[in-house]
């Protein structure tokens, strides 16, 4: 049993080791614009909250056009509260920052300089912070004065699920620009259906594949 996987390892060994010359490393940095959406996320009352990203890449590309790409994020997500009603007196105004590490893996087509890519992530809350006021409808006969609304990491959900797809431009240094849409399929509140959505633009680069050539003399 041993001497046939001993001879298959022999064969493939060749094509591993010349393969291993699309195995690519990077980095991306840039801006998110995110907000809420779900049945508890009206459009008129929760607004786009401006965020950061960043973090490293690692890409396999199978042959010229089509690789696999998976990449470990810090990203910022969030909202706006915009008089949102909160019960039938109250309502929310004011930012509310969700601090995630996340893992998109991504198939990723190439042609040209160009590229499309797409696939599932997981996200991992580990940090919130929310500056957000607590107001009575002005046609209550006494309105109490405005007040801080607490919310804690408690109330959401630590796991986040959903997908990204994104399109942009790769030049032949390894300079990239991209453009990607994220969208949650899980809620992020505990009590609510408000689900993670938003944009991502994005800076980065991508290490040239060594050469055969190169990995021959290593």
């Amino acid at each position: 049993m041993k001497k046939p996987l001993l001879l298959l390892l022999f064969i493939l060994a060749p094509v591993l080791w010349a393969q291993a010359q699309y195995l690519r490393y990077g980095a991306r940095v840039g801006g998110n614009f995110t907000k809420a959406h779900g049945d508890d996320a009206a459009e008129d009352n929760i607004n786009n909250l401006a965020g950061l990203h960043g973090g490293l890449i690692v890409g396999y590309e199978f042959v010229s056009r089509l690789a696999l790409q998976a990449e470990v994020l810090y990203e910022q997500k969030g909202f706006v509260y915009n008089d949102y009603p909160r019960t039938d007196i109250f309502r929310l105004t004011g930012d509310h920052r969700l601090h995630y590490i996340t893992l998109p893996v991504m198939l990723k087509l190439q042609k040209g300089g160009l590229f499309a890519e797409g696939g599932p992530y997981v996200g991992y809350l580990f940090a919130e912070n929310a500056d957000i006021t607590e107001t009575e409808d002005s046609n209550s006969l006494v309105p109490a004065p405005p007040r801080d609304y607490p919310l804690s990491m408690h109330d959401f959900e630590r796991w986040d699920y959903g997908y990204t797809v994104g399109v942009g431009l790769q030049l032949d240094n390894g300079l990239f620009m991209s453009v990607h849409n994220t969208g949650g399929l899980t809620s992020f509140s505990k009590e609510l259906d408000q689900k993670n959505f938003g944009f991502k633009v994005s800076i980065g680069y991508l290490l040239r594949p060594r050469s055969a050539d190169d990995l021959m003399w290593r």
